[in-house]
């Protein structure tokens, strides 16, 4: 692959647990009447599997995959197996729109994706080619959107922030903090939210530095931010960042503090870069409502995919995607997404019984019920800008780097520090 260049990789759908590279186009259907019951359906996805951030592409991927197979082994939506059509953006908003438009050649009948550091190159093109999107990420710029074939099944970063200063002033009883942010927008949409909501908790910013990704060292900025010996370090960088400034930062000997990041920090390669003190002191904020039974049904899909392999972080979210677009087209009994567009959010949100699982959501929809999808990510609904609101676990490592259960901030908790 060529990381400049926008790639297309296709993934038929899972027929027996496994996801599949094969390049396989399929024309969209326009209508559950009009179509051959055996036509595949194609899902769209737009994630970074070339570049600085292709660390993203697994965790989209997987999620994908996971609600794939719930949903054809579960009947399919309306009767049709789905599959996959991958598009590369390489987390390069120059590539993104190339992406998109490749992508649009296979017919998806909704896509999934990009993540938060593209979606603003292609966000003004799903309308005109009526072609609904999940985008994946938390990004700030997004919390007053108002595309009407754009949806968001992750919670917003101003929210995220606000679990990861709970998490270190009221779990932990932080009472001063550091932050280290890299200069991307994405990252930088954490800094205002979440120093207010730490000093309303009753913290103290003792300093913000914002650094610039791959350069060949961080000391400067690394004194500053412990020059006043802060209890905790927020932070958000990526991967190849993270591991300049902690192999400085454990010269240093700053390590041994606690460091609580973004959903990024989740990943294994965050805690191999940290090292030893991994298990000790690096914490992140991941979307998920651990105790919900759409969490637990969606652990027993990702092992059905994936085996005993820990769910990588977002995967609930692209899971919950794919669930909510097949029971839209079940509700609307129509393939066709200028028609089953306007049913997610009837599909996702109250009221209407709720259900957490395609086969008695479809169930219900068959009665002429009105559902209330409660997923893995949390309860989905939807509010007018297709922003949901959900809780965040902080989950830290074990020493073989795979994640803790971590401690649940509530929607509760979050609203009442917002408010």
């Amino acid at each position: 692959m060529k990381p400049s260049t926008a790639t297309m990789r296709r993934r038929i759908a899972l027929g027996a647990g496994v996801v599949t590279a094969v390049a396989l186009a399929v024309t969209g259907c326009s209508s559950s009447g009009g179509t051959n019951p055996h036509e595949k359906l194609t899902i769209g996805e737009i994630f970074p599997f070339t570049g600085s951030k292709s660390i993203l592409s697994d965790w989209g991927t997987h999620g994908v995959a996971a609600g794939i197979y719930e949903v054809n082994h579960n009947g399919g939506a309306l009767g049709h197996q789905l599959q996959t059509a991958s598009a590369d953006d390489a987390a390069d908003s120059v590539d993104t729109l190339p992406a998109f438009r490749k992508l649009l050649l296979d017919h998806p009948v909704a896509v999934v994706g990009p993540f938060s550091p593209t979606i603003e190159a292609v966000i003004n093109n799903f309308g005109p080619n009526h072609v609904p999107d999940f985008m994946i990420g938390g990004s700030t710029a997004l919390d007053k959107m108002k595309y009407p074939y754009v949806f968001r099944t992750t919670s917003s970063d101003s929210n995220e922030s606000v679990a990861m200063a709970y998490y270190a002033a009221k779990t932990k009883g932080y009472k001063t903090a550091s932050l280290i942010f890299d200069n991307s927008a994405n990252s930088q949409g954490f800094v205002a939210p979440l120093t207010k909501a730490f000093e309303k908790l009753g913290g103290k910013v003792l300093s913000s530095q914002t650094i610039v990704p791959g350069q060949g060292s961080y000391r400067s900025e690394l004194s500053k931010a412990f020059a006043g010996h802060p209890d905790v370090i927020f932070s958000s960088f990526d991967t190849q960042t993270a591991s300049t400034l902690w192999a400085n930062a454990a010269q240093l000997g700053y390590l041994d503090s606690p460091w609580v990041g973004d959903d990024l920090q989740s990943s294994k390669a965050y805690a191999q870069a940290f090292g030893a003190n991994a298990s000790k002191n690096l914490f992140a904020a991941v979307a998920a409502s651990p105790t919900g039974s759409g969490y637990t049904h969606f652990l027993a899909d990702y092992k059905a995919v994936y085996g005993n392999a820990q769910p990588l972080p977002t995967t609930f979210n692209e899971y919950d995607s794919i669930v909510i677009a097949a029971l839209a087209m079940t509700e609307a009994k129509s393939t066709d997404p200028k028609v089953w567009v306007s049913h997610i959010a009837d599909v996702a949100s109250p009221p209407g019984t709720q259900c957490s699982d395609y086969k008695s959501c479809v169930a219900l929809i068959d009665k002429g019920k009105q559902i209330d999808y409660q997923g893995a990510g949390g309860d989905d609904n939807f509010n007018a800008n297709h922003n949901v609101f959900s809780g965040f676990s902080v989950v830290g490592f074990n020493p073989d780097v795979t994640n803790t259960d971590g401690t649940y901030v509530t929607p509760a908790q979050i609203a009442a520090t917002v408010g």
